[in-house]
């Protein structure tokens, strides 16, 4: 496929450079200031400041870390887009955003620490027909890109499938954010697809068909921690009632 191939070509400019970070940065054909990375990064140091606390990290350290989160989520504020509701890539190469709705534009759920009208942008973008209320999709989970898109595919790799692994993600984000009705939902609606399709790597949004890995280990390790969810639910809800 000459998808792959275009993969396949911007790894071999790599091992030209000899994975040369420094290099790549300045001269790779391909370079993004990538939001949904930068988020989770920003959740890592957060469980990093958690492992901090219990280990006794110098204060210098904690310190550090608080930097590096709070400069996480500041950079993704600045790559907000009003009009999207959304963050948006930047280009490297051109200096301009990527114009695109994807899902990784909701990274500063992922990020935490939102303000209620940011929040409340995010939801509105999450529930729109942009992603989870689009009329074709089968199931109301967001594909990896909006189907109201120019560069929408449903069939190919993050141009329009939905992954569960990102499901989850969004799940877990919007538990942390107190959005647990909208957490409840996701998560069936997941749980629906793996009951459906199986442990598939990703999944035709429209269709429900299978696709990439048939047995993908992260689909089967995010049902595990959902129906562990399931389970720490029922027990909540039968301390409740004793």
């Amino acid at each position: 496929m000459a998808e792959y191939d275009r993969y396949l070509w911007l790894v071999e400019v790599l091992k030209q450079q000899g994975y040369d970070q420094g290099i790549a940065a300045r001269t790779h054909p391909f370079r993004l200031k990538d939001v949904f990375f930068s988020a989770i990064l920003v959740t890592a140091n957060e469980a990093l400041m958690e492992i901090a606390g219990i280990v006794g990290a110098p204060r210098s350290e904690r310190e550090a870390i608080d930097t590096w989160t709070e400069h996480g989520r500041e950079a993704l504020a600045n790559r907000w887009d009003h009009e999207f509701g959304l963050c948006l890539e930047l280009d490297l190469r051109t200096g301009e955003p990527v114009r695109v709705r994807t899902v990784a534009g909701v990274a500063p759920l992922v990020a935490g620490g939102l303000s209620a009208e940011r929040l409340r942008a995010l939801l509105e973008t999450l529930d729109s027909a942009a992603f989870t209320r689009h009329p074709d999709l089968r199931w109301p989970v967001p594909p990896s890109t909006s189907p109201e898109s120019p560069a929408f595919d449903p069939r190919r790799y993050w141009r329009g499938p939905t992954w569960l692994v990102i499901t989850w993600l969004l799940w877990w984000a919007l538990d942390r954010a107190g959005e647990h009705d909208r957490a409840r939902q996701l998560r069936h609606a997941g749980l629906d697809q793996i009951t459906t399709v199986g442990f598939a790597e990703y999944i035709e949004p429209f269709t429900g068909e299978p696709l990439g890995s048939l047995d993908q280990s992260w689909t089967a390790a995010v049902a595990l921690d959902w129906l562990a969810s399931d389970l720490d639910e029922g027990r909540e809800s039968e301390g409740e009632k004793t």
